[in-house]
């Protein structure tokens, strides 16, 4: 999982964080909380330097925002692909 250090949160409710490398676009975005990690949102833009890019991130609700804001750390989650069941021949 990378690590994206958030910075702050954007007056119209997106989070703005920092990584140390390039990420995926519509990345899920999680908090860690005790053992469990809660999905928060999903990566909408990067921007800035290839070696540290900049990643803009909307949050799924304001109360989300808020606990990462709080925390200041939250991390990509590794999503599996989506396997197609093959039909009768």
């Amino acid at each position: 999982m990378e690590k994206i250090q958030i910075l702050h949160k954007t007056p119209k409710g997106k989070l703005i964080g920092r990584t140390k490398k390039q990420l995926r676009l519509n990345a899920s975005v999680g908090l860690k909380i005790k053992d469990k990690i809660k999905k928060i949102g999903k990566i909408y833009d990067i921007f800035g330097p290839v070696d540290e890019p900049y990643v803009k991130i909307i949050p799924f609700n304001e109360e989300d925002a808020m606990e990462s804001v709080k925390v200041s750390h939250v991390f990509v989650l590794e999503e599996q692909q989506k396997t197609r069941k093959k039909g009768r021949k």
